[in-house]
């Protein structure tokens, strides 16, 4: 997942407070805007906007192709939130923004030298008819059921609703020691696409980037000793850490591990998902991170 932060290099001192980031200008005290993106002023009128750039389905190749897109609006930081699930270099290609941006993605191969085949089936090529008003009678319904989902999010101030009785993350697990085609006890660096997240550095030059290993349940129920949750066997995960850690070494990426930060308490329906004090808890720690605190 992608955050875009513009503004956050406007340094203001009050009360003994620095802003220099939104979260810093909400801690401060100062107005925040509800609007897409969230705002935040400052005393002497400047603002701070964060953009949300999250999208279903977790890919790292899915960021890179909106990180290029949104690196048209000048940002000032990028946050880039990834985890085990969001790297396999085999599943790069099977998310569909992926699929249905066929040229974008070849663009961004060829150009960034990534280890990906441009040429693969399960990117999108339309035909003539696919691309004519009939052909996109789907995507034109979609797009304005959307908007008119917009108005009541907006109106609501709700974009997911869970009921108390929500089922919760699984605790007690399977003894299986898989994650997809990947099978222990060695996870390699080629395994992950490492090579993505280089590209994502090239395509933002002299805008900073921090990666953040985004929290992920940690269970103590049964098979706990095998698999950290559903989506990790420990194998992976373990290994992945520290591939990923000795990869922000050598190339310098600024990068902060925040695996175990939230109690299993704090996830809700999948071992990824955070409540929202989960992602308050989250938020603090990576404007903290921002802050150089």
């Amino acid at each position: 997942m992608i955050a875009m932060i513009i503004g956050w290099k406007y340094v203001i001192k009050q009360k003994n407070i620095i802003v220099n980031n939104f979260e810093d200008c909400i801690v401060a005290g100062y107005s925040v805007l509800e609007s897409y993106p969230r705002q935040c002023k400052t005393p002497d009128g400047k603002t701070v906007r964060a953009y949300n750039l999250g999208y279903p389905i977790m890919s790292v190749t899915k960021d890179l192709l909106l990180l290029e897109r949104a690196m048209r609006y000048q940002p000032d930081l990028i946050v880039w939130l990834v985890t085990l699930e969001s790297m396999p270099a085999s599943r790069q290609l099977l998310h569909p923004l992926v699929q249905n941006n066929a040229s974008s993605i070849q663009s961004l191969i060829s150009n960034l030298h990534l280890r990906l085949d441009p040429n693969d089936p399960k990117l999108v090529r339309p035909s003539f008819l696919d691309r004519t008003l009939v052909g996109q009678r789907r995507n034109i319904a979609d797009i304005v059921r959307h908007q008119l989902y917009g108005v009541m999010w907006a109106a609501t101030g709700v974009d997911q609703d869970y009921p108390p009785d929500y089922e919760r993350a699984a605790i007690d697990l399977e003894a299986d020691e898989s994650f997809h085609d990947l099978k222990p006890p060695t996870l390699r660096a080629e395994d992950l696409a490492f090579d993505v997240l280089a590209g994502g550095h090239t395509v933002a030059g002299n805008v900073p980037i921090l990666i953040v290993n985004e929290p992920t349940l940690i269970s103590d129920g049964q098979n706990s000793d095998i698999r950290y949750n559903f989506f990790y066997p420990r194998w992976a995960y373990d290994q992945y850490r520290t591939l990923m850690a000795e990869q922000a070494q050598q190339n310098g990426w600024n990068y902060l591990d925040l695996w175990d930060l939230a109690p299993k308490t704090e996830f809700t329906n999948s071992a990824v998902h955070l409540t929202p004090a989960g992602s308050k808890m989250l938020a603090e720690r990576i404007g903290r991170a921002i802050a150089g605190n």
